[in-house]
């Protein structure tokens, strides 16, 4: 039964909910019917998808276990309780499976692009957790690989599994929802402020300093939020979305806005603070980090829905 237990927990399991948006608002915005949701190779894309995920978690586990036996004490203990040997056979096993999935959808649907788009994704995996490289402890690279290998790239392949090619509209909500969810999650990062410093680990946060970092966390969020408002305005447009549904879009604004005011409370609150006093504050504010990624997270997926279902038959 541990081992079952240690198993799940190093694939971080309470992540998943916040994963299937990611996975369905391009899949929504590409498709015009619910036939290729029928399909075998939709469902195997579905679960490469999860797969390239769960490798991203266990090798963050894998290569933070010493860290965590100190903040994080259940993943260090699973890592520990499977054996480092074990859990680094998992991470070459879940790579291979990958690529072979990758392979197989690559063949089946005359995409050959999602070969090197699933390596690309597996070695940013690694080099996000793993020296030399190890882009978490690099400062603003910190940022733009989560960007990248959490957002962008995972909203970009899930379009590849459904078409040809992303669209110009999947490209710039993904950018845009990668960028407000992520300055929102550095709020979640600046929490660890003395913990990150101690152990060395040069996040963006204690690259710029606290008070430049929750900054440019605002700048993140109004511009992210600003941009995905406007490419979803551009969209109900563009894709005729009835009067009657265009309302879909309200909780999207509403949540962006909300996000904003929220993190700019935080700077403002923190101004001229000493460190012990701002991280105090950002641990106070970072409770609310879950509520707002989720909520921004599933009004897109709303707002994907009606832009669906609008298209559907046309």
């Amino acid at each position: 039964m541990k081992f079952l237990v240690y198993m799940l927990r190093i694939r971080r399991l309470e992540f998943r909910i916040a994963e299937i948006p990611i996975f369905s608002i391009p899949v929504l915005l590409t498709l015009r019917d619910a036939a290729p949701l029928r399909t075998f190779a939709f469902w195997e894309g579905l679960f490469l998808f999860f797969l390239l995920f769960a490798f991203g978690d266990v090798i963050n586990c894998l290569a933070d276990r010493d860290l965590d036996a100190k903040h994080k004490k259940h993943l260090s203990e699973a890592i520990y309780g499977l054996g480092v040997r074990f859990v680094t056979f998992q991470l070459w096993a879940m790579a291979v499976v990958a690529l072979g999935l990758a392979a197989h959808l690559g063949w089946q649907l005359h995409r050959w692009i999602l070969v090197p788009a699933v390596g690309f994704g597996l070695f940013l995996g690694y080099a996000y957790s793993v020296p030399p490289l190890r882009l978490k402890a690099r400062g603003v690279w910190n940022f733009i690989c989560v960007w990248a290998v959490v957002f962008v790239g995972p909203m970009l392949l899930a379009a590849w599994i459904v078409a040809d090619l992303p669209s110009p509209l999947v490209i710039a909500v993904a950018a845009a929802f990668g960028v407000i969810q992520e300055g929102i999650i550095q709020v979640n990062s600046a929490e660890d402020y003395f913990e990150d410093r101690e152990s060395g680990v040069r996040t963006m946060i204690i690259a710029l300093g606290l008070h430049r970092g929750i900054a440019a966390a605002v700048a993140a969020v109004v511009i992210g939020g600003a941009a995905l408002v406007g490419v979803f305005g551009w969209a109900f447009i563009a894709r005729a979305v009835s009067p009657a549904v265009s309302w879909s879009i309200a909780p999207l604004v509403l949540s962006c806005l909300a996000a904003a005011l929220w993190v700019a409370r935080l700077h403002r609150g923190i101004r001229g603070q000493n460190l012990e006093e701002s991280v105090a504050k950002v641990k106070k504010a970072g409770k609310l980090v879950p509520l707002w990624l989720t909520l921004i997270a599933w009004a897109s997926l709303g707002a994907s829905l009606a832009i669906f279902l609008s298209g559907r038959g046309k």
